[in-house]
């Protein structure tokens, strides 16, 4: 068992003890609140049939009741634990519970209803119901707007965009995500404008639209660039330089690598930024035109892969350092550095990439 692992498994059994008073007590609402905390806590830990069954249990608190706040939250809990958890018919059924329960309040609770709206978008959305989940995504947008929540009808319109785009409607695609982007700026949330343009440029290299993913990822770099979070403007340059790169611009991927490379020297000496000076490395290594150049950048990645024991970049270095001596791009004297690469990840204990280097030896390295 993981540190990580045992610290959830001690909150989950303080907050059954907690549950048990409370239930025995008669407090029904702090049951229903531990039980929901009890729920994100298992979900949190991995255990997600525990999650529902908890979250399940305080909505079932409310349900011979008179409609209540407490019980409509306990409801949108409930569909956010299953939608996370892949049920996403058990979502919409608990987020359209919740709307008619939020109707009945006898003092109206506008988020609540529009919360659970949102959510039941979501639902239908996952669950493939695509005409509901409009209607649904449409209602909770103009909801959250009204109730000044910017960041919620962001989300109500990322996947509205989602839905346009897997419809085969890029235009209005892009001009769903547009205006999220624009209401996370309205609600000062920064994160959320990058996200929504990397969401934006993923799924439309999902849709087979290059360009436009392009487009948007050179938005989302942008976006990291004016919020001032270094790390992630380099990710997504990575991400950029790959797709290029797939798309066969090998030259304007060099320059968005090139350009990775020289901020991942601002970014310090610290493991995550060695990380990602690794996997901007490696499209160097490939594309570079100058083969001492390209070595350089593959040498480096290899060794950061060893010293973070990072498999994805060791197998990648591997593999270029193959394939430019298959296609003469590296002299023949390169097999030495094959064997190398080789006895040297055996030493660490990678022995399938050992293997994966040993069968290139035998089969190609003459």
């Amino acid at each position: 068992m993981t540190t990580h692992q045992a610290v959830h498994l001690i909150r989950i059994a303080r907050l059954r003890r907690f549950v048990g008073v409370f239930a025995r007590g008669g407090d029904r609402d702090a049951a229903a609140e531990a039980l929901g905390e009890l729920a994100r806590a298992s979900l949190d830990g991995g255990l997600a049939t525990d999650a529902v069954q908890r979250a399940r249990q305080a909505a079932q608190l409310f349900a011979e009741e008179q409609a209540s706040e407490p019980g409509v939250r306990a409801l949108i809990h409930l569909g956010s634990i299953c939608l996370e958890t892949g049920a996403a018919d058990a979502a919409a059924s608990a987020a359209e519970l919740a709307r008619e329960r939020a109707s009945e309040l006898s003092e109206p609770a506008p988020v609540l209803f529009a919360a659970a709206t949102l959510l039941a978008g979501l639902a239908h959305a996952s669950d493939g119901n695509e005409s509901e989940a409009r209607t649904r995504l449409s209602e909770a947008r103009d909801l959250l707007v009204a109730a000044h929540l910017p960041a919620g009808a962001a989300l109500a319109l990322v996947q509205h965009g989602l839905l346009d785009l897997g419809a085969e409607h890029p235009e209005g695609a892009d001009v769903c995500f547009s205006f999220a982007r624009d209401f996370y700026r309205a609600a000062g949330f920064s994160p959320g404008v990058v996200e929504v343009a990397a969401v934006a440029a993923r799924a439309f290299a999902d849709a087979g639209d290059p360009e436009r993913a392009d487009r948007w990822l050179a938005t989302a770099i942008g976006d990291a660039d004016a919020a001032g979070i270094a790390d992630l403007a380099v990710e997504l340059i990575i991400e950029r330089a790959a797709g290029l790169e797939r798309a066969g611009a090998a030259a304007e991927a060099v320059r968005v690598a090139t350009d990775g490379a020289n901020r991942c020297a601002q970014l310090g000496a610290t493991p995550a930024a060695d990380m990602l000076r690794s996997r901007v490395q490696l499209p160097l290594a490939r594309l570079l035109d100058d083969p001492r150049e390209a070595m350089r950048h593959l040498e480096a990645a290899f060794e950061l892969g060893l010293a973070h024991r990072d498999p994805v970049t060791l197998g990648g270095a591997l593999e270029a350092l193959v394939a430019g001596l298959v296609s003469e791009r590296f002299s023949g004297d390169g097999w030495r550095k094959v064997a190398l690469f080789r006895d040297r990840l055996a030493d660490a204990g990678f022995d399938a990439l050992a293997d994966t280097a040993d069968t290139a030896l035998a089969d190609l390295g003459g």
